[in-house]
């Protein structure tokens, strides 16, 4: 499953990212609290006619259970509205400093947020268990449905207004069938990392900040509007004072500290829920964001995985990485080379630009499987907006932008890694299963061929449609026969469940596994 980050490349600009009109606008506020309105308004009633369609389609036994699953449905409804006048407080508090005292009471709105959506949660499902348990009649298949459902586009709609952490928190989520239900997997899916840009006098002092004196005396213009905004930073094309177009990464204010609160809140949710729920774990998202959001927070460490990766791939023409511009990089602002090209999955414009999607498909899974296997360096956040295409002398030319998640490849994973993708070419699950825990994870003496297999489509990509059992019942059946999982591990394997998504799109017929066995085999 592959969550589509829409952010676009250096070379195409955002038409869903329209410009703020400066840092204290009262309008600006107003209009996204009542954006955030609208949608509760829009949940309400789809809420409401999930639950009427329910009763018509249970037949004579519906009758029953209408007190009960009106009784759930409005202290949803209780906590949707809380939880609604929360987040609206929250966006206007960061439209208008003087709203919310400073940084303090935008994080303290956040939490509460977030604390509203956990009680809505676990009241919902603990609810219905003790119902189940003490009314059995009163609780049917559709009673979990809805509330799954709910739950699911409650974290959905929460990771969209806040944005920054929870947007990372559900993609990943989004990743983990052994987690969550399928409802929860395919409903954060499609999260994307693309946020409203921050007003032009906020980046403008930014950059300020950083440089150390005046936009002028390092540019000879900026372009105000970004053409790329998401949770961490956003994009903007300058020319250098010495005529360079480039592409300038400036970091949000504060957002180091509306992260750690982030975290810290949900740090305190998860634990809670663990202990009410001990069944249902949390933690390795946590994990997850506490190990890749430094990494992406550093412009320091990014200018240098640039460069690293730059060296690494350098000997082919057919991947391009926009160099770092020297001189004016901090840990907050990243100056790079302005690239320009066609996003990788617009097949239109691909044609267009006379460059062929199958050509694209098949070097795109190349270029990934000589990175893990022949450079150790892995540009790990390949999603649709980070790559871009376009023509060369030889063929087309891959651009990899955005390296926050440029890591190297530990030689043990590579190694564990290549013994998977060739047992699985030979179709020897012994051999699968050896290069599993070679890799670091505990698999427990009960796994079974359709587990087994399940755990190979979360690592290594692709989506279970086949074979018997339902998809919410197999991540349920992995997430309680293998323990953690390492999260180097996990943070490839969602850089491979992206590469999936878009070969599939681009060459539905392309033999992944034999490109990538070829580089496997050395």
């Amino acid at each position: 499953m592959t969550s589509d980050d829409a952010s676009p490349g250096q070379g195409e600009r955002d038409p869903a990212a329209a410009p703020s009109t400066g840092p204290g606008d009262p309008w600006q506020g107003l209009r996204a609290s009542g954006e955030v309105f609208s949608r509760a308004a829009v949940r309400s009633g789809e809420e409401a006619r999930a639950v009427f369609e329910a009763m018509v389609g249970g037949g004579d036994a519906a009758g029953a259970v209408l007190p009960a699953r009106l009784a759930d449905f409005y202290r949803a409804q209780a906590f949707l509205w809380t939880g609604a006048g929360f987040a609206a407080g929250e966006r206007l508090g960061r439209a208008v400093p003087g709203f919310s005292p400073a940084v303090r009471g935008v994080l303290s709105q956040r939490a509460l947020v977030l604390g509203v959506i956990a009680a809505d949660l676990w009241t919902g499902y603990a609810a219905l268990r003790e119902r189940a348990r003490w009314f059995p009649w009163l609780v049917r298949d559709e009673d979990w449905t809805l509330q799954h459902r709910r739950g699911a586009v409650r974290l959905l709609d929460a990771a969209g207004s806040l944005g920054g952490t929870l947007i990372k928190a559900g993609q990943f989520a989004s990743t983990r069938p052994d987690l969550l239900p399928t409802a929860y997997t395919q409903t954060l899916s499609r999260l994307q990392d693309r946020v409203e840009p921050q007003p032009w006098p906020v980046i403008e002092g930014a950059v300020s900040r950083e440089i150390g004196g005046p936009i002028s005396g390092a540019f000879r213009s900026f372009e105000p509007e970004p053409i790329a905004a998401a949770s961490i930073a956003q994009v903007h094309r300058a020319v250098l004072a010495d005529g360079r177009p480039v592409a300038v990464k400036v970091q949000y204010p504060n957002i180091e500290r509306l992260i750690e609160a982030d975290l810290s809140a949900l740090e305190g949710i998860f634990e809670a829920i663990s202990r009410l729920e001990p069944s249902v774990r949390l933690g390795p998202i946590l994990e997850y964001l506490r190990w890749t959001l430094p990494l992406e927070l550093d412009f320091v460490r990014e200018a240098g995985a640039i460069r690293k990766l730059g060296r690494a791939l350098g000997d082919r023409g057919d991947v391009a990485v926009p160099g770092v511009i020297e001189g004016l990089n901090t840990q907050r602002l990243l100056v790079m080379e302005l690239a320009e090209g066609v996003k990788i999955t617009d097949r239109e414009a691909l044609v267009r630009a006379g460059i062929d999607p199958k050509e694209v498909a098949e070097k795109l899974v190349d270029a990934y499987a000589e990175q893990i296997f022949g450079r150790g360096v892995l540009h790990a956040d390949p999603h649709p907006g980070n790559l871009l295409v376009r023509p060369g002398p030889d063929g087309p030319v891959l651009v990899l932008l955005d390296h926050g998640l440029t890591v190297e490849v530990p030689d043990g994973l590579a190694e564990s890694l290549r013994a998977m993708i060739l047992a699985l070419e030979e179709g020897d699950l012994d051999a699968l299963t050896a290069g599993l825990e070679r890799a670091g994870l505990r698999l427990g003496p009960e796994v079974d061929l359709e587990t087994l297999l399940g755990l190979v489509g979360v690592l290594l990509g692709g989506e279970r449609t086949d074979g018997p059992g339902d998809v919410g019942e197999l991540g349920l059946k992995l997430g309680a026969s293998v323990g953690s999982i390492p999260v180097e591990l996990l943070l490839m394997g969602r850089a491979i469940g992206l590469l999936d998504g878009i070969t599939r799109g681009l060459d539905e017929d392309l033999d992944t596994v034999g490109i990538v066995a070829r580089y496997a085999r050395g």
